[in-house]
């Protein structure tokens, strides 16, 4: 069981972005939307990370780097290409789970990663409507 969480843990979050942004260019091209919908998920990523880890230095709390860009990009893919995209959550669900099982996370700062994560991909969503509507 250990080496399907190693494999969830040092496996998943490179391989998910190898997926995802071939996922962005390839349905987004076909909207239009290859440049803003790859911009979104770098974004919200950063966001992710940036905010986890002030929030780490100011109360100590850690917040997962590894689900936080993960939920946030299937979040950002779900809101612009459809709910086919919430497959994506399969993989934010083993990466938590994998995380938790081998201790690199505790259950609250796995689950506070997805929902730092879905929150900052929401964001970064409306920032795309917003880049393509203004």
């Amino acid at each position: 069981m250990d080496g399907f969480a190693r494999l969830g843990t040092h496996l998943v979050a490179p391989i998910a972005w190898m997926l995802l942004a071939p996922i962005a260019i390839v349905v987004g091209d076909g909207q239009g939307l290859v440049w803003p919908s790859l911009l979104a998920l770098l974004g919200s990523a950063l966001v992710t990370l940036a905010v986890g880890w002030s929030i780490k230095r100011a109360s100590g709390f850690g917040i997962s780097p590894y689900t936080s860009p993960e939920s946030a990009a299937v979040t950002v893919l779900v809101f612009t290409f459809g709910p086919v995209m919430l497959l994506g959550g399969l993989l934010v669900a083993w990466l938590g789970w994998a995380r938790v099982k081998l201790g690199e996370d505790t259950f609250a700062e796995a689950a506070a990663g997805i929902l730092l994560g879905i929150l900052a991909g929401g964001l970064g969503w409306i920032g795309l409507i917003v880049f393509l509507f203004s």
